[in-house]
């Protein structure tokens, strides 16, 4: 039987960023919230989630990508405001946005374009680039959530230089997920290590 990775295509984040990240956590940690922080090395923007895939697909998603973005070029990211999927009142995703996202949506296109040339289903929902930086077990503390939002105003968490993405495999343990690169694709086609 063929061996499945949980995978997804990513924009990791520089140390310092995430480190600031860290901080806008911090704002949220002393209230009455049911969150699972995401730790910070976990910390990225998520590009394309794929689920389960088999092994036998890690290249051919990686030459596919590499193909689709190999024109792009290299941009930069703004974080800071902070928000909540669905809705305040019941909170899912405590999330950092991206002010300048328009080129990320376009880098999400053209990885939709090559995970569906092999197979995969389309995305069936549109495309909203941030950063999680906590995810709700229950609404505990709607309240006082969107009062400290609204007190903390946009964050200045720093901007972001992407220049390629990375095919990460999430293996799911009782601690939390534990991240793996498997390949690295740089803008121009090029393919590294991760």
């Amino acid at each position: 039987m063929e061996q499945t990775l949980r995978l997804f295509w990513a924009v990791s984040l520089p140390p310092a960023v995430r480190e600031k990240l860290a901080a806008v956590q911090d704002l949220f940690r002393g209230l009455p919230l049911d969150v699972k922080w995401v730790e910070t090395e976990n910390l990225h923007i998520t590009v394309r989630f794929l689920g389960e895939t088999g092994t036998h697909l890690v290249e051919p998603l990686t030459a596919a990508v590499a193909e689709r973005v190999a024109e792009t070029a290299a941009f930069t990211l703004r974080l800071g405001e902070v928000g909540v999927f669905p809705s305040v009142r019941k909170p899912r995703v405590l999330w950092v946005g991206i002010r300048n996202f328009e080129p990320l949506v376009a880098l999400n296109r053209l990885v939709e374009e090559a995970v569906r040339s092999l197979g995969f289903p389309p995305e069936n929902k549109p495309y909203s680039p941030h950063v999680t930086i906590g995810r709700f077990r229950t609404a505990t503390g709607a309240r006082a959530l969107e009062r400290t939002i609204a007190a903390a105003g946009p964050q200045e968490v720093g901007e972001v230089i992407v220049d390629g993405l990375e095919l990460l495999a999430s293996r799911l343990t009782p601690a939390g997920p534990v991240y793996t690169p498997l390949r690295r694709v740089f803008f121009g086609g090029v393919v590294g290590e991760p």
